[in-house]
């Protein structure tokens, strides 16, 4: 049986929605260490969007800025410390190292919403939830969560 959901997003409202309950799946998740979010796809499908909506759902309210260039934006959301990762620049798993991203990831109550985590060359051994956002046409994208029913 999957674990896959799958949805079209045809809309900021619609990603505002899924938002919302990608928010509370997460919450929902009990370990010690952080829990770790991937999200996959290309440029421009709407990852960070998505993070930023997820954290407007935490009640963030300052804005939410790609970390393209920072790789690591840090938030905090009452007692919740939520770093949004992009790693697409990263060229080694020694930057990682570097960043001290392992330390991040044995916070306890932390998120860590990872973008391009295909770029940490196995640094990441396994995720909560894993979402992949894939172009359709230039207003549509189709939003696989996997894990979420775990």
């Amino acid at each position: 049986m999957s674990n896959d959901k799958k949805l079209i997003l045809n809309s900021l409202e619609e990603t505002k929605k899924i938002a919302s309950e990608i928010a509370h799946k997460i919450t929902l998740i009990s370990k010690n260490t952080a829990k770790i979010i991937f999200l996959k796809g290309d440029l421009g499908t709407g990852k960070t969007t998505l993070v930023k909506e997820i954290l407007k759902v935490y009640g963030l309210s300052e804005s939410v800025t790609s970390p393209t260039f920072t790789i690591v934006e840090p938030y905090l959301i009452g007692n919740k410390k939520i770093y949004h990762m992009d790693l697409y620049r990263i060229e080694s798993r020694k930057e990682l190292e570097v960043l001290g991203i392992e330390e991040y990831s044995n916070e306890s109550d932390s998120i860590l919403f990872i973008e391009w985590p295909e770029r940490g060359d196995g640094f990441f051994k396994e995720c909560d939830m894993e979402i992949c956002l894939n172009h359709l046409n230039v207003n549509s994208r189709e939003l696989v969560l996997r894990n979420y029913f775990s």
